[in-house]
């Protein structure tokens, strides 16, 4: 298509080649009449111009994309809006779809190959979620493979801000929240991660549905074959494709040392040297010139992508043009911007105060409870673990502007041992903490952030608190620490207690490996610390034999909110927690 065919185009751009087109608008190869790299340029579609929602949204894709500054994403250069017309001006990529290539392939890749491809685009999902944007629509066709074997990220033509969600996505890759059209969260983009893994070491989708009652079946319900899957790589693939979201890491920074520990310790230290040279190779075995992904469902020519429940085409083809591949965002926009906090990071774990006090932090990792009975008698393990944030968090900090998706948040991955005990036992629960507390933080009404570090103390910042639980003098505990036990019955075991009505019993305390760096790019501490508490089960008159629920924090719930010392409404806050508490089992003395 010609510029004078389509009608507008960016002033002093030439097109090149139309990369596709569809109900929303074209995207079209371009490059400058003064010269430099071609582009892709994304034009909103004439007859949307007059149509303000259409016009908004198209405004937050490049908003969007503006906030995602990573070289694992393909980037925006621009946003362009006359009365003419409205175009987006992004980065023209060189490679070739991993769809593109898995289809070329006689066999599957190897695992060096895989992991070194799961890397790259996993930091561009690490930069999305950094900013509160949710993927939801990762697979092979929306992740290019480089000539150096490198990849980078592209579609985020369904993404949404963390939090939000409906049944929008690729059945093949849908995590079981999406079916449920539950809120997407970064846990949401790592079940798919995990989903592509699988079919890049195995040559197989991790479900085989070929309707969509099947696969939203498969994918609600049924565990994952690892018939196929490396045994280096079961226990990534497990936790990966777990299907309670809170059983899944949240954070890509974190899939990525996990996945990167694995490496080292299977396939040794030169694992990804060895993989990218594997992926340059079967790259050009595919070559460049191949069709485009267009990124957005609604650019793509019919039948070219899946972006919705009631379709199961995958991939995307278009038009091919010079070996580009192009990405553009159709997307709710979101902008990083932080929180306020003037003193104190973290603080009130165990010690005299036995409940968790954060000054403010932000997204993480949760797990739901599993467990190993080992029979009868005392042994096993039982693991849980809980997610607490805010849905409005800006009414704690006071930051009317802040987002949701940067809410402060607590995660917490418990194991207790042993799961089946006997009265006089020594029950050992050991809780890993993570959180991200934003520092001095200033959000404007344009949505950006300012920074201000982790010293400074500006008068528009104030001063906030919140607590996970109760401490020892809430609940009438001469103790440092404790270990609260909430009857189980079957119906009641997935709740988290929300009342202080358990058996409380004073515990010994330890706290090893804490850390709490300030990351000037996230103006954050990234804190993470790991206790230990114990005790000795008492008799029956205390804790009458059956099944419990453990915490250290009781009650699970969000407590004790304030801003410059004033009580705060954990109902104005929107506070919430979810997940799992481990279970143990009491035995008759």
């Amino acid at each position: 298509m010609t510029d004078a065919s389509r009608g507008w185009a960016v002033p002093g751009y030439v097109g090149i080649e139309e990369l596709g087109s569809g109900a929303q608008g074209t995207v079209v190869l371009a490059r400058h009449r003064t010269g430099g790299p071609a582009v892709a340029i994304k034009y909103l579609a004439p007859d949307l111009l007059g149509n303000a929602a259409a016009l908004d949204t198209f405004r937050g894709e490049a908003e969007l994309l503006r906030r995602i500054v990573d070289p694992h994403v393909a980037r925006l250069f621009y946003y362009v809006e006359s009365p003419q017309g409205a175009a987006i001006v992004l980065e023209a990529v060189s490679g070739r779809s991993l769809r593109r290539v898995l289809d070329d392939q006689a066999g599957p890749l190897e695992p060096e190959a895989a992991l070194a491809l799961m890397k790259g685009s996993l930091l561009g999902l690490a930069a999305a979620h950094g900013v509160g944007v949710v993927h939801r629509d990762y697979k092979p066709a929306n992740v290019l493979v480089q000539d150096d074997g490198q990849s980078k990220l592209i579609d985020f033509g369904i993404a949404v801000l963390t939090g939000q969600g409906d049944r929008s996505g690729t059945p093949a890759y849908m995590a079981p929240e999406q079916w449920e059209g539950q809120p997407a969260t970064p846990a949401t983009d790592l079940y798919a991660v995990t989903c592509v893994l699988v079919e890049c070491v195995s040559g197989e989708k991790p479900f085989q549905g070929t309707t969509l009652e099947e696969l939203r079946a498969q994918h609600t319900a049924t565990p994952v074959s690892l018939d196929r899957v490396p045994g280096p790589l079961h226990s990534l693939v497990q936790h990966g494709l777990a299907k309670n979201p809170a059983e899944r890491t949240w954070n890509a920074h974190e899939f990525v040392g996990e996945l990167e520990a694995l490496a080292v310790r299977e396939y040794g230290p030169d694992w990804e040297r060895r993989g990218l040279i594997a992926l340059g190779g079967v790259a050009a075995t595919v070559g460049a010139a191949i069709p485009l992904t267009v990124l957005g469902g609604a650019l793509l020519t019919h039948g070219a992508s899946s972006t919705g429940v009631g379709a199961l085409a995958q991939g995307a083809t278009s038009h091919a043009a010079a070996g580009y591949m192009q990405a553009a965002v159709s997307a709710d926009t979101a902008a990083k911007t932080g929180a306020s906090t003037a003193k104190g990071v973290l603080s009130k774990v165990g010690g005299a105060k036995g409940a968790t006090g954060i000054a403010a932090v932000g997204a993480g990792a949760v797990a739901a409870a599993w467990f190993l009975w080992p029979g009868p008698g005392v042994g096993g393990e039982s693991h849980g673990a809980f997610h607490a944030a805010f849905t409005r968090p800006g009414a704690l900090l006071g930051q009317p502007n802040m987002p949701a998706a940067q809410t402060p948040y607590m995660d917490f991955k418990i194991s207790v041992s042993p799961a089946r005990a006997r009265p006089g036992t020594r029950l050992r629960v050991v809780a890993q903490f993570r959180a991200r507390t934003v520092g001095a933080a200033y959000y404007l009404p344009d949505g950006s952030r300012q920074c201000m570090g982790d010293k400074a103390k500006p008068p528009k910042t104030k001063v906030y608190n919140f607590a996970i639980g109760e401490d020892t003098d809430q609940l009438g505990l001469k103790a440092k620490a404790y270990l609260g036990f909430y009857k189980s019955p079957p119906a009641r075991s997935a709740r988290l207690p929300q009342k202080a009505d358990g058996v409380y019993l004073p515990a010994d305390y330890k706290r090893t490996g804490e850390s709490q760096p300030f990351s000037r790019s996230e103006c954050a501490y990234m804190s993470r610390w790991t206790e230990t508490r114990t005790v000795v089960l008492p008799g029956k008159e205390l804790l009458e034999p059956g099944k419990y629920l453990v915490t250290p924090y009781a009650p699970v719930k969000l407590t004790n909110l304030t801003q410059e010392g004033r009580p705060v409404s954990p109902e104005a806050a929107g506070a919430f927690t979810q997940g799992r508490l481990p279970v143990i089992q009491v035995l008759d003395g």
